[in-house]
């Protein structure tokens, strides 16, 4: 617990904790060095998934659009560890993802023989992201046939 004065009225704060640590004092330093990563991530998704511009009227609408905007959260950090991670577009927060790349053109289909991924060529993150969408995909699928940059669209 944690007191203390504003505008002559003593706040109580409560914290509560699985550590086990020899004094309060001890747990107040690694509390209050935890940093801002919490607030920074929340901030990214809302820019990165535009959470902040939508709500539902019904509440049933709501948490399934938290959700899906959930599953959308897992699903972009899962292709940045697997699908971006040592390219030149590891950088990319998740607006400049969703925005920059996710949104180019192209065409994913499945034929016998595997996966096609076709991209727009004149693109500029084209030709690198196809690569990381097949290391992406060679992951999770059995066959990943071609992957290429489409020349028309």
């Amino acid at each position: 617990m944690k007191r203390r004065l504003k505008d002559g009225q003593f706040l109580h704060s409560y914290y509560v904790s699985t550590l086990s640590l020899p004094s309060k004092s001890s747990f107040q330093r690694l509390y209050d060095a935890r940093g801002g990563a919490e607030v920074e991530q929340f901030r990214n998704d809302k820019s990165g998934l535009s959470l902040e511009a939508r709500r539902k009227r019904s509440f049933a609408g709501q948490m399934g659009y938290i959700l899906l905007t959930d599953l959308a959260h897992n699903l972009l950090a899962d292709f940045v560890h697997r699908g971006l991670e040592g390219s030149s577009l590891a950088g990319f927060g998740p607006k400049r993802i969703v925005r920059d790349l996710l949104n180019i053109p192209g065409r994913v289909s499945w034929h016998e023989n595997g996966l096609q991924i076709d991209l727009l060529t004149q693109n500029q993150f084209s030709e690198e992201l196809v690569m990381c969408l097949e290391r992406y995909c060679s992951g999770g699928f059995e066959r990943l046939e071609t992957a290429s940059v489409c020349t028309k669209k």
